[in-house]
């Protein structure tokens, strides 16, 4: 067994659902789309999009000596779909459990502690959609998957609900070179079902109009129109997954932290209107709801009171 096949064996041992080495390189036709989609202002208020762009592009200035990139996948796809939860708000199946920077990144020390046992010395650095990397961009060139009309990474083992990580490592390894093939065909099932018509085109969301970027990331008042386009939604959407053809063939989470926890399952916008910020910090302690805030929150609940109040009165 060759050191690479060594690695991918050890990966899955942790729970990884899939995992892919290639070499390191700029990211020259990334670089150009992510260009463009700046300059159209589709990033919105996050502003923090704009900084680092050579680091977003080239993986030698987040780890000098970068030569390897060893990209993984997480799925966390939960041991059934949550029953429709008609007459209260909903909380994105990937914040239901543990933070998955956290579980990811020491997943990921783990397979660098193992790989720098069969190797010697070796410089790495792990990055679990913490820092101005490009995670789709090389999970892809990894074949890990295929970029979705959604702009989400699509595996045709798992479907799409999966978090990535990447190692990057200062020493070569055996690369994998797959064939990348896109398989979502002429399928637009994403684009007609945002109620948002937030993926403007085929591989393009202007995340302005994206349900998960008004509750979460958008740090000021909604206006009416926002709080409106919320729907049903407390924290994240999962809408443009839900309804992928290709997550027909997702398969429960091995990977106990990232399982839902049930007191976050079935939390309402009531619950969280009446929340205190004691009890918001003990529940959401180990999430990636904390980084929100309960101020957020509760902003989030009362917009999705008032949507399932107005959706009563048709």
């Amino acid at each position: 067994m060759s050191l690479s096949e060594k690695i991918k064996a050890r990966g899955r041992e942790l729970g990884f659902s899939g995992v892919g080495i290639v070499p390191a390189a700029m990211l020259e036709r990334e670089a150009r789309l992510l260009e463009n989609w700046l300059r159209a202002g589709m990033h919105g208020e996050m502003t923090y999009m704009e900084r680092n762009f050579d680091l977003r592009i080239d993986p030698e200035k987040l780890l000098p000596g970068t030569k390897t990139i060893v990209s993984v996948i997480a799925n966390y796809f939960p041991d059934s779909l949550q029953a429709e939860q008609v007459g209260h708000g909903k909380i994105s199946i990937y914040a239901q459990g543990q933070d998955y920077h956290t579980v990811l990144k020491t997943k990921l020390y783990d397979l660098f502690e193992f790989i720098c046992k069969q190797v010697g010395e070796v410089n790495g650095r792990a990055f679990v959609d913490s820092a101005p990397m490009l995670d789709k961009a090389w999970a892809e060139r990894a074949g890990l998957g295929w970029i979705g009309k959604h702009s989400n990474l699509i595996n045709r083992q798992i479907g799409s609900y999966f978090f990535i990580g990447n190692l990057l490592l200062d020493c070569m390894l055996d690369y994998d070179t797959p064939a990348i093939t896109n398989y979502c065909g002429t399928c637009t099932a994403c684009i007609d079902s945002c109620p948002t018509q937030a993926i403007v085109a085929p591989y393009q969301v202007d995340a302005r109009k994206c349900i998960s970027y008004l509750n979460i990331e958008l740090r000021r008042d909604l206006t009416a129109e926002e709080e409106s386009a919320l729907g049903e939604w407390l924290f994240g959407c999962d809408i443009c997954q839900h309804v992928c053809p290709w997550n027909r063939f997702a398969k429960p989470t091995a990977i106990d932290e990232l399982k839902p926890k049930p007191e976050v399952k079935r939390l309402t916008e009531a619950d969280i209107l009446d929340m205190t910020s004691s009890v918001f910090k003990r529940l959401f302690s180990d999430s990636v709801v904390l980084r929100t805030g309960l101020k957020r929150m509760k902003r989030n609940a009362a917009a999705v009171k008032a949507n399932l109040e107005k959706k009563k009165l048709r």
